[in-house]
């Protein structure tokens, strides 16, 4: 009876699939590329550069998720919110001088133009994919009487 229950959950975990890093990364540099109508060789320049500036945002992107959810000693609470909140805005900060300073070191490898591309294709590639994600979700809402 047990087997007889899990067989669909089964099927149905085999059917998503699962994230790839790599897929994702070379699905984003492709739309990229296409929207900011990028050549070839100013993929080559860019892309590493784009890269290295992502990682830096998601090493602060993690400490600030660690922030946020760390067990308070609530000693004296207040001042402990305090901190948290000056050390998440310090992380913004920072995060806000790595985009520009990589900015500007995308602009030495091609032009500012292209790098204004390359900041509305990416906002334009994660709407898409939010939007294909909760499109399952949508479907399933739509059925519901």
């Amino acid at each position: 009876m047990t087997l007889l229950l899990a067989l669909p959950v089964l099927a149905q975990s085999e059917k998503r699939a699962r994230f790839s890093p790599e897929e994702f990364r070379a699905k984003l540099e492709t739309f990229i590329a296409q929207r900011a109508y990028l050549s070839p060789s100013e993929c080559e320049k860019v892309f590493p550069i784009y890269h290295e500036m992502k990682e830096k945002q998601r090493e602060l992107q993690k400490k600030e998720h660690q922030l946020k959810y760390k067990t308070l000693k609530f000693e004296d609470p207040e001042k402990e919110y305090q901190e948290a909140l000056a050390q998440i805005a310090n992380l913004h900060i920072e995060g806000a001088k790595i985009e520009s300073t990589y900015y500007k070191k995308m602009c030495k490898a091609i032009s500012a133009k292209k790098v204004y591309g390359i900041i509305l294709a990416e906002d334009a590639f994660h709407r898409e994919m939010l939007q294909r994600f909760n499109r399952p979700q949508q479907d399933k809402n739509k059925r519901k009487p």
